[in-house]
């Protein structure tokens, strides 16, 4: 009987450790997820940039008036507009404080993203136009299509892998992947669906490529590069977290947990067309490249960052179509669920966003930066709500 209640305890005790267990104990992502984790730190500047605090202010009354009322109740814990480099709002939930960290879910995306530029232009790595094998060479015996796919493909989700990116089943990819499985090993045996750059797909993994990409392309540690390239030289005011997979891998698409004005930074520094107090961090380029008004309309996703939609709608295709060669625009026209057809209305605002609306939107016309971090809620779009309070600064 003890022998068999022995054998039960460590089965019990094996379990407990394997990632399908803790996907089924935790269920869904939460905001506390990084003390289920193991992290890595990320070191705070020694030379801390601090954002102007002008709040209250009398000439943004009303918008002070209409965010009290609209996030209350919305489960938000932190919410700052930041206007020429002042903070002109500031909404902090009971309990929380501007120094607690927050997680970002997939906003990390954005900075891994930024990493590859920084690289680029330090010489790391040549171009986007390079293939992914020249780094990992171990992809090509995988499906023969990798002869094809380039950094810059990956960079924009259009990768063509087979991965599954919504799943609540505890022994799917991006489950596995989020509560601790070897991502090292999950990437080597990636395979593909389409051919590279057809398709866009959101697509976790294409992050964690992106990480080893960078990891093999410098010598460097992915932290290392966050806390020398970024993290320090924005001037981060507090140490940040970086979860690691259970072979001390960064979970390079997400898990970055840190306060809500360090991640303001990172748009901060795409505002100043990648230039921080005077030095050149990620170059013009680059900047550039990712905030482009047509390709970010068109393509709705670049270089880790998400473009923001307005939609034109129109009976028929044919509608659309005409209006668009008027417009001297070459955008794709979609359907709607409901029959309609429709086109996205040029845009030049874009964000870093995670999952339960994590975001740091940039408006480059306003000079506006919003941040909103918190938990899952139906109260409010805040997709179109952020937008809407940032194209309304002047």
């Amino acid at each position: 009987m003890m022998r068999i209640s022995f054998l039960l305890l460590a089965v019990l005790l094996f379990l407990a450790a394997c990632v399908p267990l803790r996907a089924v104990k935790y269920l869904i992502p939460d905001l506390g997820d990084s003390a289920k984790f193991e992290n890595v730190t990320i070191e705070k500047s020694v030379t801390p940039f601090h954002f102007k605090y002008n709040y209250p202010n009398p000439t943004y009354a009303s918008l002070k008036t209409q965010l009290d009322t609209s996030l209350k109740n919305s489960k938000t814990n932190v919410f700052l507009v930041i206007k020429n480099d002042s903070i002109i709002y500031q909404y902090l939930s009971e309990g929380t404080t501007l120094k607690a960290r927050q997680p970002s879910f997939s906003m990390s995306k954005s900075f891994v993203g930024t990493l590859v530029g920084i690289a680029i232009d330090k010489g790391a790595i040549q171009s986007t136009n390079e293939l992914v094998i020249k780094y990992l060479p171990e992809l090509a015996k995988n499906d023969e299509r990798f002869n094809r796919l380039t950094i810059q493909q990956v960079l924009d989700m259009r990768s063509g892998f087979r991965f599954t990116e919504r799943s609540f089943n505890p022994f799917s990819k991006i489950t596995r992947s989020y509560y601790g499985a070897d991502l090292k090993k999950m990437v080597g045996k990636l395979t593909m669906k389409h051919e590279p750059g057809k398709v866009f797909e959101y697509q976790s993994i294409n992050t964690q490529v992106l990480a080893f990409i960078l990891e093999k392309a410098t010598g460097k540690p992915l932290q290392w590069l966050m806390q020398e390239w970024l993290w320090k030289p924005l001037g981060a005011e507090s140490d940040a977290l970086w979860s690691l997979d259970d072979e001390d891998h960064i979970k390079a698409f997400c898990c970055l947990n840190a306060t809500a004005l360090d991640f303001a930074k990172i748009g901060r520094l795409y505002l100043k067309d990648g230039n921080w107090e005077g030095k050149q961090l990620v170059s013009k380029k680059w900047v550039t490249a990712t905030s482009n008004p047509d390709t970010l309309t068109k393509y709705r996703y670049k270089n880790q960052f998400w473009a923001t939609r307005d939609f034109r709608y129109f009976k028929d295709s044919l509608s659309a179509v005409n209006q668009l060669q008027k417009d001297g625009l070459n955008y794709p026209v979609e359907r709607s669920p409901d029959g309609r057809y429709f086109y996205a209305n040029k845009v030049y605002d874009y964000k870093a966003q995670g999952m339960f609306h994590q975001s740091v939107y940039i408006n480059p016309q306003n000079k506006v930066i919003v941040v909103r971090l918190g938990d899952r809620q139906k109260k409010l779009n805040f997709h179109g709500f952020i937008q809407q309070i940032g194209r309304s600064i002047r």
